[in-house]
């Protein structure tokens, strides 16, 4: 592969995807009357049985991404898409995503005459794990985002759950004192709650809000205690109990988590110290001697 040919690709490259995803690149105002209409559109989606979840919507076609279909693939948008819901962003950065999956191997392509001028294999070695790590960096970034996001609410939630406690136990409805908790937490979770109680005031049905809440999360506390809740109603189980309950649960699992990490903490330290606090330690502690053999010697 020469180098010209490599620059026209990468020209092409970086030229597609801006004529492509110019027009997604016009991203609308997030104002709170198109976020309403998107939400309303988005409960018009009847449930295919009888547990009254939602539907699980495939993938769309996406006719705003253009010929970049063809290198997006079916499984890779509904990836990011998936990502981009657990890191609390809205499926119009869907474009960018793939505007950056295009645009950073073909800035990469655009060195490669510099590669070849230096006529060496470990640079060409280099170049080509450069296109990789570059091909994947969006992917890799939203990922992390979503796991951080989705690790905050998880260390929030016996918080959240013991301020509803003394919410109900206040006196306030289980809807009121989500509205409130979500209303006084800044969290992710908060305004996961908030979400949930604006479906639920929209006309959405309690169950499927609850669902709903945790169908977009992937914290495995948070859609046991929407479980709980469901079956709570179900049966006529007071809330409070209910709640005051899954708090104390998740303080103890939180408790044990605390202790799981500080245990790991000597074995991930063991390999720095192998490998860069003992060597130094051994030099400081034998060099004296070895002078000191020498010099009898």
């Amino acid at each position: 592969m020469g180098p010209n040919f490599s620059l026209v690709v990468g020209v092409l490259l970086v030229a597609l995807a801006v004529v492509c995803l110019a027009p997604a690149l016009e991203i609308e105002g997030s104002s709170a009357k198109k976020v309403m209409k998107k939400r309303i559109q988005a409960m018009q989606v009847k449930p295919v049985d009888g547990s009254g979840a939602p539907r699980k919507q495939l993938a769309a076609k996406h006719p705003e991404l253009g010929p970049l279909r063809m290198i997006a693939t079916r499984s890779a948008v509904t990836r990011i898409e998936r990502h981009l819901a657990l890191a609390g962003l809205g499926a119009d950065r869907l474009p960018l995503v793939v505007l950056f999956k295009v645009l950073t191997p073909a800035l990469v392509l655009l060195l490669t005459p510099v590669v070849t001028s230096a006529d060496k294999p470990m640079f060409w070695l280099i170049f080509f794990v450069a296109l990789g790590i570059s091909y994947f960096a969006p992917d890799i970034i939203v990922h992390g985002r979503a796991e951080e996001r989705q690790k905050r609410m998880m260390y929030d939630l016996p918080d959240v759950l013991d301020q509803m406690t003394i919410s109900i136990e206040a006196g306030m409805g289980f809807e009121s004192a989500m509205a409130r908790v979500g209303a006084n937490n800044s969290g992710p979770l908060g305004e996961e709650i908030v979400r949930t109680v604006q479906d639920m005031t929209l006309g959405m049905a309690r169950r499927d809000a609850y669902l709903a809440l945790a169908s977009r999360n992937n914290v495995e506390d948070l859609r046991r205690f929407t479980k709980s809740i469901i079956q709570a109603e179900e049966f006529g189980v007071p809330i409070s109990q209910v709640v005051r309950v899954q708090a104390e649960e998740m303080r103890d699992k939180r408790r044990q988590r605390a202790r799981e990490t500080a245990q790991k903490v000597p074995v991930k330290l063991l390999f720095p110290m192998l490998t860069c606090v003992m060597p130094v330690l051994f030099i400081v502690i034998l060099t004296p001697a070895f002078l000191a053999m020498g010099k009898s010697l």
